[in-house]
């Protein structure tokens, strides 16, 4: 795989995004404020809310002609390929990093502390906009269902973590993310190799 234009901005992006954690933005994101075990219920409920979604989106969703279509998918082709360890290594976690600061850290950060908006707004808002970021699928795969799957699953991961960030902070969330994520590629690859 060539380091193209596309991973060098993921990269400096997410530096750019880290850069402000020093000068003590939202630092309060960024560990464990609460945890209780009705936190830790939730969040095994949610996982697994969450997988079985992408389970039946995956068939519901996901044609032969989708499936085909996903094979373009970067961290699908790199599954595929096998040989693309810079992909799944580096820029699939930077690229979850970056959502994850943009759309979580960043934006909920503003939304409670800056507009001073009570948290349930926040964090449907938060999914709302992670949800709409997910529309640039469309310009890659031009596949409605591939779009309907992306935009549903993307909005109810964004409440997901929108709960983890305020209760268990960003390094949570982003694990949480890579992880499903990353099952729900796994999923499709298997199902394509």
């Amino acid at each position: 795989m060539k380091f193209g234009t596309k991973y060098f901005v993921i990269t400096v992006i997410v530096i750019c995004l880290i850069i402000p954690i020093f000068f003590g933005i939202y630092i309060n994101f960024l560990l464990v404020s609460q945890l209780s075990s009705g936190i830790v219920l939730f969040l095994l409920i949610g996982f697994a809310l969450l997988l079985g979604l992408g389970k039946v989106m995956e068939i519901l969703m996901y044609s032969e002609k989708s499936k085909e279509l996903m094979k373009q998918h970067d961290v699908v082709e790199a599954l595929l390929d096998g040989n693309d360890l810079l992909v799944l290594l580096v820029f699939f976690p930077l690229t979850m990093i970056m959502e994850e600061f943009i759309f979580r850290y960043y934006l909920i950060g503003f939304l409670i502390n800056q507009l001073k908006i009570d948290i349930l707004p926040v964090i449907l808002i938060s999914s709302v906009v992670f949800s709409l970021y997910h529309i640039h699928i469309w310009f890659k795969f031009k596949n409605f269902k591939i779009l309907v799957a992306y935009l549903i699953s993307s909005f109810f991961l964004g409440i997901y973590n929108g709960y983890i960030l305020l209760s268990l902070g960003i390094f949570a969330c982003i694990i949480a993310h890579s992880f499903l994520v990353f099952l729900l590629y796994y999923s499709l690859y298997k199902k394509l190799s």
